[in-house]
């Protein structure tokens, strides 16, 4: 306490002069307009921004979560549309007596390795076994048709893209089912090839190209690209098909990977009939 009185005693005069001049600067702002309105002006603009800095940060904060979230929902979403069912009775049917099976569940993933400038292309996932991803399941993003999980480890999978000599995917002309293999030769990153096309085909450019379903690892109806050029030698039976693809590849980061419900009981179906050959 003597310390105290010491003190107050030794800087009397300071903070006799401090208190009366917060005392008359109150009195000042309070009866000035401009200068109160001033004060508050200035005191607002300094909460708003740090009030738009927390903003900022916490949406950076948060949006990682958010992504996966979105991801999560929008796999769940694909997993009812009726490309994702197996129907189980008749061509024609109501709510009542519908029977569907689910045939496909996507699992969502992030691309966080890649290449696009070689003959084979890969993309590294961010999922693996772990989470139920398996060699041979499909691969596709927002835009359409990606490439196949050829490994996997425990937390990570790598995908063979569609940029990939080593890929023939099931595709099918979406205005008149007609069905190809749709490869890549290994120039033009933005264009796939489709070979030995009928002539009579009907084809125009720019129409539909789609996953045909059936293969194991695509449902129906994923977008694989449009026709770009329609390439016709002299002489041939056949005509070739180039086609713009459907998926930016330098560009992919959210992706699903597909769960075929139904593969093992196709497959083994196929085996027995090739055992029987």
């Amino acid at each position: 306490m003597r310390r105290l009185f010491q003190f107050l005693k030794r800087f009397r005069d300071f903070l006799v002069f401090t208190i009366l001049q917060v005392f008359v600067l109150t009195l000042f702002i309070n009866g000035k307009n401009y200068h109160s309105t001033k004060m508050t002006n200035t005191s607002s603009v300094l909460i708003g921004w740090f009030m738009e800095k927390k903003y900022e940060i916490s949406k950076h904060l948060y949006l990682a979560e958010a992504n996966k979230q979105l991801m999560e929902e929008n796999a769940r979403l694909r997993g009812l549309l009726p490309s994702s069912y197996f129907q189980l009775q008749g061509n024609t049917y109501s709510v009542n007596d519908t029977l569907m099976k689910q045939q496909f569940e996507y699992i969502p993933a992030t691309v966080i390795n890649s290449t696009s400038n070689k003959a084979n292309n890969y993309f590294t996932l961010n999922r693996g076994s772990s989470n139920g991803i398996e060699i041979g399941m499909g691969v596709i993003s927002s835009e359409g048709l990606v490439g196949i999980v050829i490994d996997v480890s425990t937390n990570y999978a790598i995908v063979m893209t569609m940029l990939s000599n080593d890929i023939k995917v099931n595709v099918k002309l979406k205005e008149n089912n007609e069905y190809w293999l749709l490869n890549w030769d290994g120039r033009d990153k933005e264009i796939g090839q489709i070979e030995q096309v009928k002539r009579d085909v009907p084809l125009e450019i720019g129409d539909n190209v789609v996953t045909r379903g059936g293969d194991k690892q695509f449902p129906e109806g994923i977008a694989a690209g449009t026709i770009s050029e329609i390439v016709s030698t002299d002489g041939e039976q056949t005509i070739s098909l180039n086609i713009k693809l459907a998926v930016n590849f330098n560009a992919v980061y959210h992706v699903y990977v597909i769960k075929n419900l139904l593969k093992n009981e196709q497959i083994q179906l196929e085996e027995r009939i090739l055992e029987n050959e």
